[in-house]
């Protein structure tokens, strides 16, 4: 990652940012990064509260989310990994409560040669996050840097288990559930890849939320990156039509992605409902080996067909959809999770 923190700046007090954010004034990169800095240092619980709140009551800016991703990338447990890395994320919070799409494609990607470093955790407000759903396939989540180095050797797809790398989270959790309401930390986690994946599919629940996402990684200075909010759906599926930024060092595109266009049949949120984590590992599966044909399917090659053209496997989305359709028909996603199972297991 190419920004880091600048050390010749003084740390600037919450209580002058607060005032700041009182008077509407939007943050600088530096000074949103030097406020998560006061943060993570232990800054007054009801400082930080006010902070966060009057934060979102103004609005954030792409350019205040980059300088929170720096102070908390900082603060993460690096992962040593070598060569392009793709990770396929969603924000959480559509409320959807639909299977866990994007680490169903994470593997589809994986057994199609991607290379899958995932970051995520358990449920927020679903009824199964992705450390869930893969611990009920058999996926141990707690590996140290250089087993999950490993395992991306082993299997072309990683797991790191967001806890475990984030431990200056943990001044932050008890804030966070105090408020109870949705603060910029709820859209962090897909900007703090700890492999320091350099192309990412991200799903975000809110259409507000494609440029100020988009616009943060461009910031960041991102490899590639693609945007997507389908509907409300914080991934792509035959819902609806998606609004999609397409993020290079260039600069940020916008366009929309109709699934129908592509071949996919339309559905609704409801043929997309999962359960709790048993119950998403075994629809996974069946979906996966190709057992479960229609949206299920169509929403998991969707997303690993997109995954496949960021990660620069395909040459557009639709090829990447043909590429995820024949693996799924050949059986190779099923071979990449039983080869990432045993390669966690091995620790």
């Amino acid at each position: 990652w190419s920004l880091t923190r600048r050390s010749d700046q003084p740390m600037t007090s919450l209580k002058q940012t607060i005032e700041q954010l009182v008077e509407r004034k939007d943050l600088t990169l530096h000074e949103a990064e030097r406020a998560v800095e006061s943060v993570i240092a232990g800054a007054d619980p009801h400082q930080v509260a006010a902070f966060l709140v009057l934060l979102r009551a103004k609005g954030e800016t792409p350019q205040e989310v980059a300088g929170m991703v720096v102070a908390m990338r900082k603060h993460m447990i690096p992962v040593p990994i070598n060569g392009t890395t793709v990770d396929i994320v969603g924000t959480g919070g559509d409320g959807a409560d639909t299977l866990n799409f994007s680490t169903a494609a994470s593997i589809v990607a994986a057994s199609c040669g991607a290379r899958v470093a995932k970051h995520g955790n358990r449920s927020v407000s679903s009824k199964s996050g992705s450390a869930d759903v893969l611990q009920a396939l058999g996926v141990k989540l707690e590996l140290t840097p250089s087993q999950v180095a490993s395992c991306l050797d082993s299997a072309s797809i990683a797991f790191m288990f967001a806890p475990v790398f984030h431990p200056a989270m943990k001044t932050i959790v008890p804030v966070r559930k105090g408020l109870g309401v949705r603060t910029v930390f709820n859209i962090l986690g897909p900007l703090l890849n700890p492999a320091g994946a350099g192309r990412l599919l991200i799903g975000v629940y809110q259409e507000r939320l494609v440029e100020l996402m988009a616009n943060a990684l461009h910031e960041l200075k991102v490899e590639r990156a693609m945007v997507v909010c389908c509907g409300g759906l914080d991934e792509l599926a035959p819902t609806s039509v998606a609004s999609v930024a397409e993020v290079t060092p260039v600069g940020v595109t916008y366009s929309k992605l109709d699934p129908e266009q592509l071949g996919f049949k339309p559905c609704t949120v409801a043929d997309l409902k999962g359960g709790d984590a048993e119950h998403n590992a075994a629809m996974l599966k069946e979906v996966i080996s190709g057992k479960r044909p229609g949206p299920l399917e169509d929403t998991v090659v969707l997303n690993a067909g997109a995954a496949l053209y960021v990660a620069g496997k395909a040459e557009s989305v639709q090829k990447g959809c043909e590429m995820a359709v024949g693996s799924i028909r050949s059986a190779k996603p099923m071979e990449t999770l039983n080869k990432w199972a045993s390669a966690c297991a091995a620790f």
